[in-house]
């Protein structure tokens, strides 16, 4: 377990890996082979197995370019898992079509049982985007404006000009929550929630980093606060509203949000530190918006899908979410839940997630309609080694002719 006033350490050691590996993948320069392999020893489980799943479907048959695909996707991961140690889930998909779909290792290191794709991973700040989505819902319903203070919702509230426009887009200056909590909360062994952490904020008052909208500093207290906002707005708990209003719409039967009075999360798999120590859960996990949903491969591909059409929002409004709000740093931007970086001259969307044993990487390639989802329950960061993917699949789909059949692969 990790002391809790080591919290913003551990993060931006993180995030700096994170970043770092994303730089690395991004300018073609890493290749998998050169994977950096733990110096931990791994446990003794069985060797994991790839399970590609057949399209049974005609319809959903893949081509022969597709095959090929395919083919080398399952290569890319086998050579992550024999070289990185990767154990998680997998999926690629092209249009919204599942080019390849599968799981290496196991969903707890002790009992040695296997991962499926039913398997419930903790996204980490890959949640930020659903937080965002529900915050435009507000918007689009005429119930909030991206303008509005925080002292809307909460009036004593003590950061003047923090608006949720800068709260979306990690300009606010808020500070740490994390590490607000871990030194002032004497009684750890009870979760806290969104509106407590508000009300932290307003009682202990912390120095603020710096004045709001006068730099981009990514931030977990701006989508606690934004959570908070979602439950103030709409009388209901933020989980509550993600169900209702996005993942029972869309069939994402396999996705909830932890919730602090929960001590076992059902269907979900154990998450482990770098050094394979099971990581559980504090006081922290029950603080969502920043964190705290789990889902599975499949459930996340119907959420990117719904991206793409009217069924949560209108295009006109989720195109707020795509764009840079803040001054493009180094090829990098950030728009509402949503990292962004140039790619193959085009914006790539993306997002990281890390919390508690688990990491999680989530593409998405607009132009190309490309889609690479990989969640893990063992932290080591070379999941973000498969944005390598997106030069492959652009490369073989804008290939005419160029690309061996079905037939040709060995």
């Amino acid at each position: 377990m990790v002391k809790k006033h080591v919290y913003p350490i551990v993060l931006t050691i993180a995030a700096t890996a994170a970043l770092y590996t994303f730089l690395g993948s991004t300018n073609g320069q890493r290749r998998v082979e050169n994977v950096s392999v733990t110096t931990t020893p791994a446990p003794a489980v069985k060797k994991p197995v790839s399970v590609v799943k057949p399209n049974t479907d005609d319809s959903h048959a893949l081509s022969g370019v597709e095959q090929y695909e395919s083919h080398k996707i399952d290569s890319f991961f086998i050579a992550l898992n024999k070289h990185a140690r990767f154990n998680g889930n997998v999926l690629v998909a092209h249009n919204g079509k599942i080019l390849y779909q599968s799981s290496f290792g196991v969903s707890d290191f002790k009992t040695k049982e296997p991962l499926t794709d039913s398997s419930e991973f903790q996204l980490g700040s890959v949640s930020k985007q659903f937080t965002a989505v529900a915050i435009m819902m507000l918007k689009e319903a005429g119930k909030l404006d991206y303008s509005d203070t925080i002292q809307k919702f909460f009036p004593g509230f003590p950061y003047k000009g923090v608006t949720v426009n800068l709260l979306l887009c990690h300009r606010s200056g808020l500070p740490n929550y994390m590490y607000l909590c871990g030194n002032v909360c004497k009684d750890q062994s009870t979760p806290l929630d969104n509106m407590q952490v508000v009300q932290l904020l307003i009682d202990k008052h912390p120095p603020k980093y710096f004045q709001p909208n006068h730099k981009f500093d990514y931030s977990n207290t701006n989508y606690c606060v934004l959570a908070a906002i979602v439950e103030k707005v709409s009388g209901v708990s933020f989980s509550e509203f993600l169900r209702y209003k996005v993942f029972a719409p869309l069939g994402m039967n396999h996705t909830h949000i932890f919730d602090k009075g929960d001590t076992v999360v059902h269907n979900s798999v154990t998450g482990y530190n770098a050094n394979y120590r099971k990581a559980g859960i504090d006081f922290l996990d029950g603080v969502a918006g920043d964190k705290g949903i789990y889902s599975t491969t499949g459930d996340l591909l119907k959420w990117d899908q719904a991206l793409y059409s009217d069924k949560l929002l209108k295009q006109s409004t989720l195109k707020e979410a795509f764009k840079g709000h803040g001054r493009w740093l180094n090829q990098h931007n950030y728009g509402y839940g949503w990292r962004l970086t140039i790619f193959d001259k085009d914006t790539l969307v993306y997002h990281d997630g890390w919390w508690h044993g688990f990491n999680a990487a989530f593409m998405r390639d607009i132009k190309g309609k490309n889609t690479i989802i990989v969640l893990s329950n063992h932290v080591n960061w070379c999941i973000n080694q498969s944005r390598e993917l997106l030069t492959m699949l652009r490369e073989e789909s804008e290939s005419a002719g160029g690309v061996a059949s079905a037939a040709t692969i060995q």
